[in-house]
């Protein structure tokens, strides 16, 4: 009950600030629907004059009109209007003014309003409808399509398909560039059209590309001149056959300015030059290509220097500096220097310059511009067990100019409270190593237990940039207890002091984190607790998993999950493994037929007591009704160990379900329901689940 009437006390604090945030409007925008209305409001508050408060001259009333109209045209309403209504300064009564294409001023030229709304007329929307695109082989014809109309689902709104003259032109460049990007670097737009109906607002475009022959690389020379303009050095180099592209270019140039940076070269200048051309037997042109490369005059590295920020100490600024004295002033070293200055996580933005900016010798100049160094983030959030959770994050950014932070995490659901301090140092040891100090207590309702954790843990973390894996390694010190409804039909440990050294890592390689729709991710888990370390408890816990992704055509997605974990003890698991660290599956995220812990073994009561090991497979099939909102049917199936994969106590549980996914920008809101096809004694026949978030 307490718990309760916290959620909702903290739901009404969180609640009235996020009312507290509304200010009093001098400009009123409506006709496009609630949320178009608002981000139009939001886009004319950048204007200098629409402060909220302050009176509205003709020019600001007239810089309104003319923002909106424009906005309108560029969602696709082509012949837009607006009628704005005013309440004058001096006047009681109300001035209205008209504005089409033509922009007129309707307005007296000493007029002040302290109060406008604009009554959006935006007339029709027009849409493409269809798309011919003529004289282009090297491409299929649906990815020419997809230039022009939003693909990746089985139905597109027409606002998904918004025409207008200048996307239509921008969307002509793009297929030249690809056709470019692929080599046909002669490719040019002969013709476009778009007929407009006037009664629907479909638009049938086309246009006619002269796609032009094949470019390829034939003979490559790299021409070193000296300061002066002097030929230093000819090579030759063997590419021929190569598609001869922007991308081709532009990696042979930064590939040959690379090579003069590290001998001092800052100023080098490569200059391409591409012959006619010849024809092959294919058709193709042949194009023998010159690298003129100037790498100008050499240049001592004279020092560093910081500017913008003086709080920040120079003890933590200047072992980032990979710049060496008495050496060549190496663009690379700068260039991870200012990297390196990023990763503090302290700074939005870091210039580089030099002093002077010509010369043999050159100091290097960092301008700090700080970040926030304070930041309060409101939370809000939706689970089908938890119910509506609640929270909010403060972050104190570079205590005492070391670029050491603390964040204090809190959260109130129905089921739980939830509170946890991190206190954070980076580049420990000049090292890429980030070590952390952690503090946190956890209360949580479970529908047959209950249990609390409270605890520290000290640990550090790194990310290896060549493959792309984040290591973290920890020592922990917690106090758990589960308070059970009948402790008496299964032996374990409900209270134990947990010591234990732990060791994660993962790989990334999602698209997207919150709306994953190709490539992978890999997890792993190593934690042992022993008396040794100060606890009470001794024991072995492994984790495995992983998820993939896979476009199998271009609005269906197989999403797949595969995660493993066991605890192992040498002695008796009755008194070494504290009930708390069993695995509890079953929820939202994990075997979609059962309530939030419900799919682990059960005792005589039907009480769940977890398991000691588990193996977990999702597959999902995503299938996508329009560009945010997606049908999915799902299988999760669960293999079970009461005792540990080798002491017997197994069983295996599985759903299949539908599910409903709308997209938003803290991921997707899935309405789920989870079938059990052969369901245990106490085992509902499913469960539907609200959520926001990926499952897995």
């Amino acid at each position: 009950m307490m718990r309760r009437l916290l959620f909702v006390w903290v739901c009404c604090v969180w609640l009235a600030g996020v009312g507290g945030l509304h200010a009093h409007k001098n400009v009123e925008v409506e006709g496009l629907g609630f949320f178009k209305d608002r981000r139009l409001m939001q886009r004319l508050y950048f204007l200098r004059d629409v402060v909220p408060g302050r009176e509205l001259d003709v020019s600001a009333l007239e810089d309104c009109a003319f923002l909106i109209l424009e906005q309108m045209k560029r969602e696709g309403y082509l012949k837009p209007a607006i009628e704005g209504t005013f309440t004058s300064t001096t006047s009681e009564t109300e001035t209205t003014a008209r504005w089409e294409a033509d922009y007129a001023v309707q307005l007296p030229v000493d007029f002040m309003a302290e109060h406008a709304v604009y009554h959006l007329l935006p007339g029709l929307g027009y849409y493409y409808q269809s798309i011919t695109v003529h004289g282009v082989s090297a491409m299929p014809q649906l990815e020419l399509d997809r230039y022009f109309m939003a693909g990746g689902a089985l139905y597109h709104r027409e606002s998904a398909r918004v025409f207008t003259y200048s996307n239509f032109d921008r969307r002509i460049g793009r297929v030249l560039a690809a056709l470019e990007d692929l080599g046909y670097r002669d490719a040019k737009e002969v013709s476009s059209n778009a007929e407009l109906n006037d009664a629907t607002g479909g638009v049938d475009a086309s246009v006619v590309i002269e796609q032009g022959p094949l470019h390829r690389v034939g003979s490559i020379t790299v021409v070193l001149l000296n300061a002066d303009g002097s030929v230093a050095e000819t090579r030759k180099f063997d590419g021929a056959g190569e598609l001869f592209t922007q991308d081709w270019e532009q990696d042979q140039i930064r590939d040959l300015r690379n090579e003069a940076y590290p001998e001092g070269y800052p100023d080098v200048r490569v200059i391409m030059e591409a012959s006619a051309g010849t024809p092959n037997e294919a058709g193709e042109v042949v194009r023998a290509i010159t690298f003129n490369v100037n790498r100008g005059e050499k240049v001592a590295y004279a020092g560093v220097r910081f500017e913008g920020d003086d709080t920040t100490q120079l003890s933590v600024l200047e072992p980032r500096v990979a710049m060496q004295a008495d050496k060549p002033l190496n663009l690379m070293e700068v260039r991870a220097t200012r990297r390196a200055l990023m990763g503090l996580g302290i700074f939005s933005e870091v210039d580089v310059s030099y002093e002077p900016e010509g010369g043999a010798e050159r100091e290097v100049v960092y301008s700090l511009a700080p970040g926030p160094r304070q930041e309060l983030r409101l939370l809000l959030g939706w689970g089908s067990y938890e119910q509506v959770r609640v929270g909010a994050n403060w972050e104190q950014r570079n205590l005492w100019g070391t670029a050491q932070r603390y964040d204090v995490h809190v959260k109130q659901s129905v089921k739980s409270t939830e509170a946890n301090a991190t206190y954070s140092v980076p580049y420990i040891f000049d090292s890429d190593v980030t070590g952390y100090v952690r503090a946190e207590h956890l209360e949580r309702e479970e529908i047959s237990y209950d249990y609390t954790t409270q605890g520290v843990r000290v640990g550090a973390s790194s990310y290896l940039t060549g493959p792309g894996i984040l290591l973290t390694g920890e020592y922990g010190l917690s106090d758990e207890d589960a308070d059970r409804d009948h402790a008496e039909l299964f032996d374990s440990k409900d209270s134990a002091t947990v010591a234990s050294l732990m060791l994660r890592a993962s790989m990334d390689r999602l698209d997207s984190f919150l709306n994953p729709s190709s490539g992978y991710e890999l997890s792993a888990s190593y934690k042992i607790a022993n008396q040794a370390l100060g606890g009470s408890v001794s024991f072995h816990k492994i984790e495995l998993g992983g998820s993939y992704h896979q476009p199998l055509t271009e609005s269906l997605v197989l999403h797949l999950g595969l995660h493993t974990g066991a605890i192992l003890s040498t002695d008796d698991a009755s008194s070494n493994v504290p009930f708390v660290e069993r695995f509890f599956m079953g929820g939202e995220d994990t075997v979609r037929g059962y309530r939030e812990g419900k799919a682990s073994p059960l005792d005589d009561n039907g009480d769940e007591i977890g398991a000691q090991a588990y193996v977990l497979t999702n597959v999902e099939l995503e299938q996508r009704l329009y560009s945010d909102l997606s049908l999915v049917v799902f299988y999760d199936g669960l293999y079970n160990s009461q005792d540990g994969f080798y002491e017997g106590g197994t069983e295996y549980l599985y759903s299949v379900g539908l599910g409903l996914n709308y997209k938003t920008v803290v991921g997707p809101v899935r309405l789920e329901y989870g079938y059990n096809p052969d369901p245990r004694e106490h085992d509902t026949q499913g469960t539907l689940h609200l959520s926001v978030g990926f499952p897995f």
